[in-house]
């Protein structure tokens, strides 16, 4: 009788341990990245059983629920759209990866990240981020040396359009180049007809202001450019900055000579002043975009992915963060097409199915009914034997 309460109590404890379970799931439905868990039994068998027959092994006998470490299920959760720029999801296997402060490795599934005050990425309890580095290790995601983007010296001029052939002169005005420092200098390309001279040429003059850079020609065959004539290098040395090598190109594809109205004018110039960081958000393939007031950007962090042959044996910590305690073997890298991606600007939901969770209360709740009956009747058998009068 003592036997049957024991076992009995051995269902009250492994339905209680499965109401945590259900009660952690459904309390974390709307928490970020978080992985349900599913509680696990197993049976006890005794072989103290009495044998009906004389030489034989008595017969096994069930004494009851033993409990198993709970499950956790990694399966993906559903990607919702948050639209700020430092949010990132996992879509595929694969975990972000994280140093905490004492330099112990972590993974996790919520991409919610920010920078902090030193410039670090780092999730929500400041754990740093990690980038992979192609070379196999990791480092931290960090601002330092990327807030400002350096400026970048003119070195093309291209132009492009049509020079009139009735025209005796044509001026391409507003040719603003950007020199080592960061400063806009405008210049000025003077186009004169020199066909009286040499049929097809022009003689082009750039000048800073009033004062002459450079002079060299141009030269059109049948009214198309001559490629070996389309260019004019130089060096120019802008008032309080550093010399710097131009080149200016007229574009052969468009540039040409005809009657009409002149339409050359400037196509590109390279180069560009310094800029300072307006934005920072990840692309589909985990870079960090960094972008800046000059109109550039760069892609020069890539968000590390742990991925794991098997991750049964990851242990949940706080924090929707897990641990590598039994050293899994892992392999580490970067969103991969067609495999693993990045969502920016996104999160994973949690992938808790509340309709499966309210299934399981009911079947635990009944569960634990059945085990206290069992109880109950034992107790009432054992107290009927011991009123028991001979």
């Amino acid at each position: 009788m003592f036997e049957s309460i024991n076992t009995a109590t051995s269902g009250l404890t492994g339905f209680s341990k499965e109401l945590q379970t259900i009660s952690n799931n459904v309390a974390n439905l709307n928490t970020t990245g978080f992985k349900g868990s599913n509680t696990k039994f197993s049976d006890f068998f005794s072989n103290q059983g009495n044998s009906a027959v004389a030489g034989e092994q008595g017969a096994q006998v069930g004494t009851g629920l033993a409990t198993l470490p709970s499950v956790i299920n990694f399966s993906q959760g559903q990607i919702n759209q948050t639209g700020n720029d430092l949010d990132a999801a996992v879509d595929g296997n694969g975990f972000f990866v994280l140093h905490d402060n004492n330099g112990q490795t972590l993974y996790t599934r919520d991409g919610a990240f920010k920078f902090d005050a030193k410039g670090f990425l780092v999730d929500a309890s400041g754990n740093r981020v990690q980038a992979f580095n192609g070379q196999g290790a990791l480092q931290d995601i960090s601002l330092n040396g990327a807030r400002t983007n350096p400026a970048l010296a003119s070195t093309a001029i291209l132009l492009t359009g049509r020079l009139s052939t009735t025209d005796t002169d044509k001026m391409v005005s507003g040719v603003a180049v950007t020199d080592s420092a960061g400063g806009t200098h405008t210049l000025s390309v003077d186009f004169k007809n020199n066909t009286a001279v040499t049929p097809g040429s022009w003689l082009v003059t750039i000048k800073d202001g009033a004062t002459s850079v450079a002079s060299g020609e141009v030269r059109f065959n049948n009214g198309a450019l001559d490629p070996a004539h389309a260019a004019l290098s130089f060096t120019y040395a802008p008032s309080g900055a550093a010399s710097m090598s131009l080149t200016m190109t007229l574009d052969p594809s468009t540039s040409s000579i005809a009657s009409g109205t002149s339409t050359l004018a400037v196509s590109t110039i390279d180069g560009y002043a310094q800029g300072d960081m307006t934005k920072a958000t990840f692309d589909a393939s985990g870079n960090l975009v960094i972008s800046y007031s000059n109109g550039q950007t760069s892609k020069n962090q890539t968000l590390a992915l742990a991925t794991f042959g098997s991750t049964d044996s990851l242990q949940a910590v706080s924090g929707n963060r897990f641990k590598n305690t039994q050293q899994l073997a892992v392999t580490l890298g970067v969103a991969k097409t067609g495999i693993t991606a990045v969502d920016p600007g996104s999160l994973e939901g949690s992938n808790v199915d509340l309709s499966k969770e309210f299934s399981a209360i009911i079947i635990t709740q009944r569960g634990y009914q059945a085990s206290s009956e069992l109880i109950s009747s034992a107790n009432q058998m054992l107290d009927t034997l011991m009123h028991m009068k001979g």
